[in-house]
């Protein structure tokens, strides 16, 4: 039950931090247009990149093509009580390169690793999939792991944050666990669109 509360509380305010980083800035620029009309604009053309997914899906083809190819994540990295979670959260997007159209439809990996017996610190890893180039091959990364190694503790889908939290619970206590892997696929506004929770145990157990 402790482990449960602390990932409750840490997802929670997580997901606040995502709502303070992205509403505030768009309540701003929303105060700087002309309103009511515009909006009812907006709201088509937020559908159509809706209507456009079966394209992504297409142009993923090549990605799920490449599955064998090995991919990376690059991001920023701390040993943190889980309960920090949310700092880290905050120092991520305050060192975001990329502007909200590249932001928009990524996916965001977190891997959690090195965890204590108590699950109340690991090596906690927020960024980007990538692969690696002469661009990156000098930098810290970390392998991601396939899908098919790891075991589901929760699917892909819109998820509440006491899912999440409740989906921490289905992790093996009796087995070494080796990371715990979230995948966050974001929306055009950048904010999470879904997610699904995979843990990984050593020596494949």
């Amino acid at each position: 039950m402790k482990l449960f509360a602390s990932l409750l509380t840490t997802v929670g305010i997580t997901g606040a931090v995502w709502g303070a980083l992205h509403i505030q800035p768009a309540i701003a620029d929303a105060s700087n247009e002309q309103p009511i009309k515009e909006v009812s604009t907006v709201k088509p053309s937020i559908a159509k990149p809706i209507k456009a997914k079966p394209l992504v899906t297409k142009n993923t083809q090549p990605i799920a093509s490449q599955a064998t190819q090995t991919i990376y994540l690059q991001g920023l990295s701390k040993t943190i009580h889980l309960e920090d979670v949310p700092e880290l959260w905050v120092d991520f997007y305050q060192n975001i390169k990329v502007n909200d159209e590249e932001l928009a439809q990524q996916q965001v990996i977190v891997i959690y690793q090195d965890i204590s017996l108590d699950f109340s610190e690991a090596t906690i890893t927020i960024g980007f999939p990538t692969q690696q180039s002469k661009l990156n091959k000098n930098k810290p990364l970390i392998k991601v792991p396939s899908k098919a190694k790891g075991t589901l503790l929760l699917s892909k889908g819109e998820h509440t944050e006491l899912e999440l939290a409740q989906a921490w619970e289905g992790i093996a206590i009796l087995k070494e666990v080796d990371m715990v892997i979230e995948r966050h696929q974001l929306n055009q506004h950048g904010l999470p669109d879904s997610s699904e929770l995979y843990v990984y145990y050593k020596n494949n157990q």
